[in-house]
């Protein structure tokens, strides 16, 4: 069970086509009650884009993948953490692990915070909202959210959100809307603080932004959000760009006409050119820049 799902899991790389990615081969697993981890390794080519231990939970009798929980052999204990695994289970999970051989390092330090000021709530306009295992409508239900419920959001995936809270799975992206403040002043705030993410966060707070433009800002707000995307684009250009292959081709349109309709700043444009220019392959992001370039 825990091999399909796993499985089913690392089919969806984003930009790559699923039979690319090979081999996935599935390590150790230990399971402790509704908690799961799995050593799982795969790559594209000779790209190792899958190493290592991911978290699994089992939520009304199905078992989703949660998400990484280090490179290679790292185990981050904060990761855990934050998803409700007590101390006891966890010990009880490395007891597992220990039991069939298997390699890990243990990272016991903090991370950093992953809630971005700008928050994403369901907007369904046939309530409540289906949550399901697999991000497509032929996906099992696991439960279902009200309305106006504030989720966390872990990726994007080609029209869908993973989502870690309330529940671990997926929601249709076109049933939520983002919201960065209720005046522009508080709007700025929170547009300032995305940009200050650094690392992997830098790309959890693009995708907000791009999201944001896509189906949330309007107004003065869009203005501030089209400065903030320019900032990205100059500062950011490989977190933005990430940010933006995860989605669908129609969103990736809708938020650059947007941008480029009021006048883009020129370093923005020089470095999507330039990576245009430079790269033999051109990721989706630069294939849709190609396109609509100004």
């Amino acid at each position: 069970m825990l091999n399909t799902v796993l499985h089913q899991e690392f089919e969806r790389v984003p930009g790559r086509d699923p039979a690319d990615v090979i081999p996935l081969q599935v390590g150790a697993i230990a399971v402790v009650e509704n908690y799961a981890l799995a050593e799982v390794f795969g790559g594209v080519g000779d790209l190792p884009v899958i190493d290592g231990y991911h978290l699994l939970i089992r939520q009304n009798g199905q078992w989703i993948v949660v998400e990484s929980l280090g490179v290679g052999p790292e185990i981050w204990v904060a990761r855990l953490t934050r998803m409700g695994v007590s101390n006891e289970t966890f010990s009880r999970l490395l007891d597992g692990l220990r039991a069939v051989g298997a390699d890990y390092t243990i990272f016991d330090v903090p991370i950093g915070a992953s809630n971005m000021p700008c928050v994403t709530r369901l907007d369904d306009p046939n309530p409540p909202t289906n949550v399901r295992i697999t991000p497509t409508t032929a996906g099992n239900v696991i439960g279902q959210i009200p309305n106006g419920t504030a989720l966390t959001v872990m990726q994007p995936l080609n029209g869908w959100l993973k989502i870690r809270q309330p529940l671990v799975g997926w929601v249709s992206m076109n049933l939520t809307r983002v919201s960065c403040g209720n005046s522009l002043d508080e709007v700025q705030r929170n547009l300032d603080e995305l940009q200050l993410k650094e690392e992997e966060l830098a790309i959890e707070a693009a995708d907000t932004l791009v999201r944001y433009l896509y189906r949330g800002a309007e107004g003065t707000s869009a203005e501030a959000a089209i400065a903030h995307f320019n900032e990205f684009a100059i500062n950011d250009f490989y977190a933005l760009e990430i940010a933006l292959n995860q989605h669908t081709e129609e969103v990736r349109r809708q938020v650059f006409q947007r941008v480029i309709a009021p006048g883009m700043h020129p370093q923005a444009v020089a470095n999507f050119n330039e990576a245009l220019l430079n790269r033999s392959d051109s990721s989706p992001t630069l294939r849709t820049w190609e396109a609509l370039k100004p």
